[in-house]
């Protein structure tokens, strides 16, 4: 099979790499890209630079000959690795020494440039921020007014590669739906299986957990029939937090927080029907396992990092007026998320739950 691609500007590329060491939500929404990447060049080596813990969601990825492990730091918590860290002069030899003929950049930082430059590849793609022009052989403009995925498109259009499937998608094997199962038997349940994620790394995305009391027994009511099962995910510093939603609410809930591993918790989120979730990586995990899923926003901006696909739905409010994105670094309460109301998050996943149990639209 040869590389095949209408406007392809980049000539004799054999060996790729994609620079992507993120958090999990930016990792998985990497995945449409790595698709038409792999579709323009078919036989090419295509590498990718992930976060230690983040790139875990890429595991099993066709489009992907290898993931390469990026950790100099122990300044971000939530995607660290467990050894020593590494030095960036390391990855710098290290890359230079794989003979890449291509470098897309998904980061906008600077060090991620040199790091591109020093590879010694030909060609560089990536956004111009941080003034990273000179350093770019193909500088592409960042928009901020439409959706990561859709602004990972315009690195592919820069190069001359054409998408042609956007779709989101995720991949479990079946020891880890076996083991998923084995440790989570309440998979079993024959009713309708709800995720429910509540906790957010940054306390400026949390929904209060008074109404999230609200949101479930309302939920648990009006989805009595179908005999609702609450699974409530997380990590293992979360389990206290899911314990109380379920109490307060009175559901019948499941909280296997921090009892599975990253793709563990990937598999279980397979085998759930909706997914209702705050503004972070398991929103996104659970829509690119093709579940319905409800994500409420505050702050951030939903048409940007909103779950990608049509079945997917992001709550806010933009009537609530308030400062908090001017002053995002010091406002510890967000008015746009904290007098969210209930009732609209219900209505998103009483709609999704509709379109779910009757996808053609008949009358139920």
């Amino acid at each position: 099979m040869s590389d095949s691609s209408d406007n392809k500007v980049l000539n004799g590329v054999q060996r790729i790499l994609v620079v992507r060491y993120r958090f999990i939500g930016d990792t998985i929404l990497t995945v449409p890209f790595l698709r038409n990447l792999r579709s323009a060049y078919p036989n090419a080596v295509i590498d990718v630079l992930v976060g230690p813990q983040s790139g875990a969601v890429l595991e099993n990825c066709p489009y992907v000959n290898e993931l390469i492990e990026f950790d100099t730091t122990r300044f971000h918590k939530y995607d660290r690795g467990k050894g020593k860290a590494k030095s960036f002069l390391s990855y710098l030899l290290m890359l230079r020494k794989r003979r890449y003929d291509a470098v897309f950049l998904l980061k906008r930082s600077l060090s991620s440039a040199i790091l591109a430059l020093f590879s010694g590849a030909r060609y560089r793609i990536g956004y111009a921020t941080e003034g990273r022009n000179l350093l770019l052989t193909h500088p592409v403009r960042w928009r901020k007014d439409i959706h990561e995925v859709e602004s990972l498109f315009d690195i592919l259009d820069s190069a001359g590669i054409k998408v042609t499937n956007k779709e989101l998608e995720s991949w479990s094997t079946d020891d880890e739906i076996a083991k998923t199962r084995a440790i989570v038997p309440e998979t079993a349940h024959d009713g309708l299986k709800i995720l429910v994620h509540a906790p957010a790394a940054h306390p400026d995305k949390m929904y209060p957990l008074e109404k999230w009391k609200v949101v479930l027994s309302e939920l648990n009511s009006k989805l009595h029939g179908a005999n609702p099962l609450f699974f409530f995910s997380g990590a293992e510093r979360d389990a206290s937090l899911n314990e109380t939603l379920i109490a307060k609410s009175g559901v019948a809930g499941v909280n296997p927080a921090g009892k599975l591993s990253l793709r563990e918790s990937m598999a279980l989120y397979r085998q759930m029907d909706l997914a209702v979730c705050v503004d972070s990586g398991p929103a996104h995990l659970c829509a690119a396992a093709g579940i319905p899923t409800i994500a409420i926003f505050g702050p951030t901006d939903p048409e940007r990092w909103r779950p990608y696909g049509a079945k997917h739905t992001a709550v806010f409010d933009r009537s609530i007026q308030c400062g908090a994105c001017a002053d995002k670094k010091t406002l510890t309460n967000h008015a746009c998320l904290t007098e969210l109301e209930p009732g609209k998050i219900i209505d998103a996943v009483m709609c999704a739950y509709s379109d779910f149990v009757d996808p053609a639209g008949l009358s139920l």
